[in-house]
């Protein structure tokens, strides 16, 4: 008697259905700007952190320990798939961060003798991540209202923690009317906030320059000559911005923005 049911042939195949069901992949949502510029934020810190964690600390070894740590602790938060640690939330991960700065700090207290200019160093250094941190951490746990906070910190003014600056306003759901081809000059409150950009951003390239004269033996020739030909540059972007709208020219809200940000931030409302 034969089989009711017939046993497949060597050629059967799988159902299209089926295959299209194994092969698929989920598609990912789309992440929104407050996750976006908190990855650009979170990525900003974890430089600042790798510079420290790489710092001339090897007759400190207290403290590179603690440095690296520091390091670690973004590291950790930003490659998940690559760590061997349990995950931690964010705002979490910054408070461990901000504990381990102080631990490094708390090390380099004790050095004396040849070390003490690199602890110099590293204690400028460790404040700047500490003040980012706690910007960031306020930032984020503020949400929506504090998204501007958040845009800030993704920029050259807005990492400058140690001085004070107009808070920008918290951005509005209304639409923004002031396409590219408006000159800057006559875009109202958005030129404005243009201008005050290339002050912030003058401002923050000066004190870098300071800085350089300051600590001007630890640096090459050709590394000073690098970084000051190119901060110099970069002031005079900025203040042939500044000036062209306050003389009113016809340089575009699009041509003033792309010159301030580089393409590195969308202009709103343009078109």
């Amino acid at each position: 008697m034969n089989a009711i049911i017939a046993p497949p042939t060597s050629e059967a195949k799988r159902s299209p259905a089926r295959q299209q069901a194994k092969h698929s992949d989920p598609v990912r949502a789309r992440p929104t700007e407050a996750e976006r510029l908190q990855t650009e934020a979170l990525q900003i810190l974890h430089y600042l952190c790798t510079e420290l964690a790489q710092a001339e600390l090897k007759d400190m070894p207290h403290a590179r320990a603690e440095a690296i740590e520091c390091d670690t602790v973004l590291f950790n938060l930003l490659n998940p798939k690559e760590s061997d640690s349990p995950q931690i939330g964010t705002l979490e991960s910054l408070v461990m961060l901000r504990q381990c700065v102080q631990n490094t700090f708390a090390c380099l207290e004790a050095v004396s003798g040849p070390t003490v200019p690199v602890a110099i160093a590293s204690a400028a250094l460790l404040e700047h991540i500490d003040q980012y941190a706690e910007r960031l951490h306020a930032a984020i746990a503020g949400l929506p209202g504090t998204l501007e906070d958040l845009r800030a910190l993704t920029t050259f003014a807005g990492i400058k923690t140690f001085r004070d600056r107009p808070t920008p306003p918290i951005r509005r759901v209304e639409p923004v009317d002031h396409p590219k081809s408006v000159p800057a000059a006559q875009a109202g409150r958005a030129g404005q906030m243009l201008a005050l950009q290339c002050t912030w951003d003058i401002e923050g390239v000066a004190e870098e320059i300071a800085k350089i004269a300051d600590r001007i033996d630890d640096y090459g020739a050709l590394t000073a000559e690098a970084l000051l030909r190119c901060y110099a540059l970069r002031i005079l972007v900025l203040n042939g911005q500044l000036m062209s709208f306050l003389g009113g020219d016809n340089t575009t809200m699009g041509d003033m923005h792309w010159k301030i940000f580089r393409g590195t931030r969308p202009l709103e409302g343009g078109q």
